[in-house]
């Protein structure tokens, strides 16, 4: 629904603008409303050097640009004040009006671009899934413990119900489609899954979610917490995306004809064998803390093997049912498993395409499917299988990124390297951090 915006500068109101920095955090600088027009274009210059990984403090300014498309009104329950409240997502531009090298929204639009010219005018469209937790901050202290368990899937009695009806309710009134909300495997765990847009405007949506979310827990007393595994026994919270590319007229992932290849085009076959070869690399964004990679380990419904699936969630890359034949055209589509929520989904979005082009080009054999539960393989039969593993670390994760040559090229050098300080970053700040479980078993060795 769009806005009116010359009427909404004459209101008594708030304008927030929302903007994502490299890391994938999420900042907010509040206008008065009649810059709403000046903040759409030509934009309104600010301090970047305050977002980690956009500027220096020696070259600090920057220019926040509005995406009108973006704009929304606020709801009234998570409002700050009694004012009318309206949110709007940014790009960043640097000081010559330029889309800034290390805006990830802006590279993803780029990109974007880019797959149009490379494939039949076709963009990337996303679908997201995340997951999270509900936290008594008097009990924060038991994160990371082995307190709750595993069997709260669909739970009718969940005392949490009300606060999951609660955002429900939150994003239909802020325009997000809502498909199905739903409590989760592990205790206290809950899911939100909307309708699917282009991968920018679902990124700009996954950011106000999890901003929404929060805000409403808050109400009721709760913290809400997307850390992939804030509880070893219980599931971690994964952010599974579904992908697919199309044009104007029709969904390109679709091929009727192809039934050999599950009616996969020959070119998104392509595409995915870039992801797929490329994941190693993608981890680093798609699981851009240490916490991820405790979530990726057999047991707990994540996958931890580089593999593609007909309905196997065990692969890193699952081919979702389509219950009704006659959508098949159009909901054809395929969920990667392995992102989590603390990902920036902006470059997450852009990796993807990054590695897809690269598959379209370079047209390799497609890597093929299984069918196999593999989680019931150990080590040994991952190797004889030929199978690959995801990374077991950041620092693995980390390392795979930096010399990946695929990414370092359609990312641009700035964002590559500016990323790979932060990932090290993130490394180095949690390194002198030892393993609660490590101490727990050798504390009196």
């Amino acid at each position: 629904m769009s806005l009116n915006i010359s009427k909404i500068v004459k209101e008594d109101a708030i304008l927030k603008a929302l903007v994502t920095d490299l890391s994938g955090g999420f900042k907010e600088i509040i206008f008065p409303i009649r810059q709403l027009p000046e903040l759409i274009s030509p934009g309104i210059a600010y301090d970047g050097s305050s977002f980690q990984g956009i500027n220096n403090i020696n070259s600090s300014d920057s220019i926040l640009v509005g995406v009108k498309e973006s704009l929304v009104q606020a709801s009234e329950y998570i409002a700050d004040s009694e004012k009318t409240e309206y949110w709007i997502i940014c790009n960043i531009f640097d000081t010559n009006g330029n889309p800034h090298p290390n805006c990830a929204r802006c590279k993803l639009i780029e990109l974007q671009k880019e797959l149009a010219k490379k494939w039949d005018g076709g963009n990337l469209f996303m679908g997201s899934e995340p997951e999270s937790y509900f936290v008594d901050p008097e009990k924060k202290s038991l994160l990371g413990t082995t307190a709750g368990g595993n069997s709260n899937y669909f739970n009718p009695k969940d005392p949490k119900s009300p606060i999951i009806v609660e955002i429900k309710s939150i994003l239909d009134e802020m325009n997000f489609d809502i498909e199905r909300a739903h409590t989760e495997v592990g205790e206290d765990q809950f899911e939100t899954n909307w309708k699917y847009d282009t991968a920018e405007r679902t990124a700009d949506k996954i950011q106000m979610y999890k901003l929404i979310t929060h805000k409403v827990a808050q109400k009721y007393g709760f913290d809400v917490t997307f850390l992939p595994k804030p509880h070893p026994i219980r599931n971690g919270s994964g952010m599974h995306c579904h992908l697919s590319v199309a044009n104007k007229s029709k969904n390109l992932f679709f091929d009727a004809q192809n039934t050999k290849q599950k009616k996969f085009s020959k070119e998104c076959l392509n595409f995915l064998n870039g992801i797929l070869k490329n994941a190693r690399a993608i981890c680093a964004v798609a699981n851009s803390t240490e916490s991820s990679y405790s979530r990726l380990v057999p047991g707990f419904e994540a996958p931890c093997i580089v593999a593609i699936g007909d309905c196997n969630r065990s692969a890193a890359c699952r081919i979702p049912a389509i219950s009704n034949p006659k959508i098949e055209k159009v909901a054809k589509r395929v969920e990667f498993r392995f992102p989590d929520p603390l990902a920036n989904p902006y470059l997450l979005a852009a990796s993807f395409i990054a590695a897809g082009i690269d598959g379209l080009e370079k047209k390799e054999k497609f890597i093929g499917f299984t069918d196999e539960n593999l989680y019931a393989l150990n080590l040994t039969e991952i190797t004889k299988k030929g199978y690959t593993l995801l990374p077991r670390n950041l620092w693995e994760a980390y390392q795979e990124f930096s010399k990946n040559k695929v990414l370092e090229k359609k990312l641009g050098n700035n964002i590559f390297e500016s990323y790979k300080e932060l990932i090290l970053e993130e490394i180095n700040s949690c390194q002198p951090f030892a393993n609660l479980e490590s101490i727990r078993r050798h504390y009196l060795a």
